[in-house]
């Protein structure tokens, strides 16, 4: 059986993906199975399976860890910041909201199916995600409570609108964090995740797959609510 080859590519709340590589001669299914389903448990979950470490040549657990944490961080400052509205993020709260975010993540559900082989040569994997909806859990009244409470209806400057931030901010999470138990999930997304070789005949995990996959996996705004 060949070994995965490691590499790393660059996206917006995987900023760590590893791309998977591997001489095609003795891939198989079951390979391309093994990888999807350990990449997205180390990076959603933050679950390290030795058998997609020892499947991708070169990578530790260590460095498993590592796209996980940037992956709680990115997700943290490019979305997450945003749905809670804080405009002026401390550093205390940036840390409470990757905490707060990784305990979202340990309630990612998806499933990854059977993978098959395409006459190009490609490997494509299904993965079925359940997207976690957290507007299930707070409403625009709980929004704008916060909001009311820490003063926000009379700033004006930046510097009282970050004063107000400073005390909404961890209000919000406080609350969001309380109510995780009860965040409903919305309709199933079936996904294709896809292997390709390059020229050498390494494989890489195609980056527009994962990129939806993260779109789908926390849903912000009920967009995939039943």
């Amino acid at each position: 059986m060949g070994k995965w080859k490691r590499g790393l590519a660059a996206a917006l709340s995987l900023c760590l993906m590893a791309v998977l590589a591997a001489c095609g001669g003795g891939l198989t299914e079951k390979d391309a199975e093994t990888y999807i389903k350990g990449h997205l448990d180390a990076a959603y979950l933050g679950i390290y399976n030795k058998e997609y470490i020892d499947l991708t040549e070169g990578m530790t657990e260590a460095e498993a860890k590592e796209m996980h944490e940037s992956n709680v961080a990115d997700e943290t400052e490019y979305y997450f910041l945003s749905f809670l509205e804080i405009e002026y993020p401390t550093d205390e709260i940036v840390a409470q909201a990757e905490d707060v975010m990784e305990k979202i993540y340990a309630k990612s559900k998806y499933t990854v199916g059977t993978g098959s082989k395409t006459k190009d040569g490609d490997f494509v994997v299904e993965v079925t995600v359940s997207p976690l909806n957290l507007s299930s859990i707070v409403s625009d009244e709980d929004f704008f409570e916060a909001l009311e409470q820490a003063g926000y209806l009379e700033a004006e400057t930046e510097e009282e609108i970050a004063a107000v931030d400073a005390v909404y901010g961890p209000m919000m999470l406080d609350l969001l964090e309380e109510r995780l138990d009860d965040v409903e999930y919305g309709k199933d997304q079936i996904l294709m995740l896809q292997l390709k070789p390059d020229e050498d005949g390494y494989y890489s995990l195609v980056e527009a797959g994962m990129q939806k996959v993260d779109e789908v996996m926390v849903d912000y705004y009920g967009d995939y609510a039943e």
